[in-house]
């Protein structure tokens, strides 16, 4: 007999066979509905699965973002004595940082000071562009100061600027100065590093312009600075990321290195520069034309003609104050 189909289910044209009394189309309609109705049955049973699937998946994410809001709320709340415990309390710190997180050295080597020599601190992002024209301004000066044991530098590497990267940028920056200042003993080594990663030929863009920048680039830079290929090759992982963390969280809680004045008095902006323990007014020097070396070498007291040369100590010596620029009308 010739067949066709009608309706979604297949019938004999005579529709004449009988099966225990039943007609053949009957039974075809009846087999057809009994097995939509386990379909729907199916699709009830896997719509509930996905729901429910959904359901978790969403509660998953709120928790998560509960714990998130609620971690980073409690951060916020952290005093700065709490972060200045926790900051003693983390295992792997680097070997010659203090207990502010800075990482100290002079021509006497890492951990150790030039008689008679102010100490000058630095805090600076590897992502910071104000800390780039810092780095680009003063890094040969700082050489010459360093070599002639007229300063002692003490670098506080922070990581403010790590969600302006897509590959935690500067904790694996920062994480290479923590190892390399821990395992070659050559200071000047960790300075070109430095200054090669605030170089505008290497130093990324924040944010929607940024592009990943590989382990395999920054070891290629601190090799290029002297480090030797073993240390560098084992410098950019992230062990060092508890400490950088607690220095962060440290370092935003100081009050003494806040703005004094201008758009972002009572903030803390990146680069920061201590001398002897007091902060040079970094925007107000930039609000009077002032270069970051004229500024530190006013506020050392040296004269320019004196970079370098050794037996010109700074007339502030090592617990003087500094003579900084004026930069606000007296009160």
């Amino acid at each position: 007999m010739a067949r066709h189909t009608s309706n979604g289910y297949a019938q004999s044209s005579a529709n004449t066979s009988w099966y225990g009394g039943v007609d053949a189309g009957d039974l075809s309609i009846q087999t057809r509905l009994a097995q939509e109705a386990k379909e729907r049955k199916q699709r009830r049973i896997i719509g509930f699965i996905a729901f429910f699937i959904v359901v978790i998946f969403v509660a998953v994410i709120g928790l998560v973002s509960y714990r998130s809001i609620a971690k980073r709320n409690a951060a916020q709340n952290v005093t700065e004595d709490q972060a200045y415990t926790a900051l003693q309390n983390v295992k792997l710190k680097p070997k010659y940082t203090n207990d502010k997180g800075g990482i100290l050295f002079s021509n006497a080597g890492y951990g150790k000071k030039a008689a008679d020599a102010p100490t000058l601190e630095i805090y600076t992002d590897p992502m910071c562009p104000g800390c780039t024209v810092l780095h680009q301004q003063m890094d040969s000066t700082l050489r010459a100061l360093l070599d002639a044991g007229q300063i002692n530098l003490e670098v506080h590497p922070v990581t403010f600027l790590d969600n302006m990267s897509t590959d935690h940028y500067s904790s694996r920056a920062d994480n290479g100065v923590a190892y390399i200042s821990s395992n070659d003993p050559n200071p000047d080594h960790l300075l070109d590093f430095l200054a090669n990663i605030h170089s505008d030929s290497f130093q990324p863009e924040e944010a929607a312009n940024y592009k990943p920048v590989s382990n395999d680039q920054l070891q290629q830079q601190a090799v290029s600075s002297g480090v030797p290929a073993d240390i560098a090759a084992k410098a950019f992982g992230n062990e060092y990321e508890p400490w950088l963390s607690a220095v962060a969280q440290y370092t935003l809680r100081r009050p003494e290195l806040k703005d004094v004045a201008g758009q972002f008095k009572g903030k803390l902006t990146t680069p920061v520069v201590v001398i002897n323990g007091k902060m040079l007014d970094i925007s107000g020097i930039s609000d009077i034309g002032l270069t970051y070396k004229v500024a530190i070498l006013q506020s050392i007291g040296l004269a320019n003609e004196d970079i370098g040369r050794a037996g010109r100590q700074p007339a502030i010596g090592s617990n003087g104050e500094p003579t900084f620029p004026k930069t606000q009308p007296s009160a």
